[in-house]
């Protein structure tokens, strides 16, 4: 565990990296909420949040996690939490992570401590958070023209359906992480009683990064159906064209039915046959069998069994 303090005007600022639950839980008894607000800073599945508890602030922030798994597809892997605790004049943070985030946070504020308020403070920490949302979603946007340039080529691969979901579940993950975050941020505004109209181009920075993860929200799920849409039409084609070939099969089945019964009959070979001792008897059954092949053959041509299917 690492602790910096910072401090800017009259405000300090002390910031914990990789806190253990038994600090978490002294951090409890200094700051003067109760153990379970402060052990949320090790709660996975805790999005950006507000709260207030007497004269304290507690605000939960999430962002961006440098060297997450190209598979990771939830919030918890795509990014980390930052938890900070406003109480007076003192400001507690703690995160998991060594963030850059944080560390541009300090240097701006080590540049000229002296002039630095609260409200430059969050200005500065909200618009770091946001701008770690930046390269996710560029990175987002290529895999989705990646995706949808393989679904147009009929790029051959197991894993093409698999990325489409990935791509859907990365978009929505940030497009909730962000739509909290933003909201945060009004609320933010008001609880600390801070100049709302310097905060606007934050906001204006979250609503579009909200707006590019729930468009690319939409591709995915416009991409995948495509998709899905286009590998149904090969399986009813595919399909098609095996029934028919066995429609054909079948009707020239029925052409050999009756010819195998006559040459199995005679196949028999019993002395008291008809046409057996006959001299035209070979050519007399030739003929038979053509004249059944000809009624057969009409038959089928009145039912239009083998006319091809109408086009659409």
């Amino acid at each position: 565990m690492t602790i910096n303090e910072v401090s800017f005007s009259n405000i300090k600022w002390i910031d914990h990296v990789a806190p253990t639950k038994k600090k978490l839980i002294e951090m409890s008894e200094v700051i003067g909420v109760p153990e379970g607000m402060i052990l949320n800073c090790l709660n996975p599945d805790f999005l950006p949040h507000l709260d207030t508890y007497h004269d304290v602030s507690f605000l939960m922030l999430r962002v961006s996690e440098q060297g997450s798994p190209k598979m990771a597809d939830t919030i918890q892997e795509l990014t980390t939490k930052i938890a900070l605790f406003i109480k007076g004049d003192t400001i507690f943070s703690f995160h998991r992570l060594l963030l850059p985030e944080i560390i541009a946070v300090t240097q701006k504020i080590q540049e000229n401590s002296s002039s630095i308020t609260i409200q430059y403070f969050f200005q500065t920490l909200f618009e770091q958070v946001a701008l770690s949302y930046d390269t996710p979603l560029i990175e987002l946007e290529h895999m989705a023209d990646q995706f949808e340039e393989n679904i147009l080529k009929a790029v051959k691969s197991r894993n093409l359906l698999q990325d489409g979901f990935i791509l859907k579940r990365k978009a929505s993950a940030y497009k909730k992480v962000i739509k909290f975050s933003s909201e945060v941020v009004s609320k933010m505004v008001s609880t600390l009683k801070l100049d709302q109209t310097q905060f606007g181009y934050i906001k204006e920075k979250f609503d579009r990064y909200q707006f590019y993860s729930d468009d690319v929200f939409e591709n995915s799920q416009s991409l995948l159906n495509l998709h899905i849409g286009i590998q149904s039409q090969k399986t009813n084609e595919a399909s098609f064209r095996t029934n028919e070939i066995m429609r054909v099969l079948t009707v020239l089945t029925m052409f050999f039915l009756p010819l195998n019964f006559i040459a199995g009959v005679y196949g028999m070979n019993f002395e008291v046959m008809p046409l057996i001792k006959e001299v035209q008897g070979f050519w007399i059954s030739i003929g038979f069998m053509t004249i059944i092949c000809v009624i057969l053959l009409a038959y089928v041509i009145r039912k239009g069994w083998m006319a091809p299917p109408p086009k659409e």
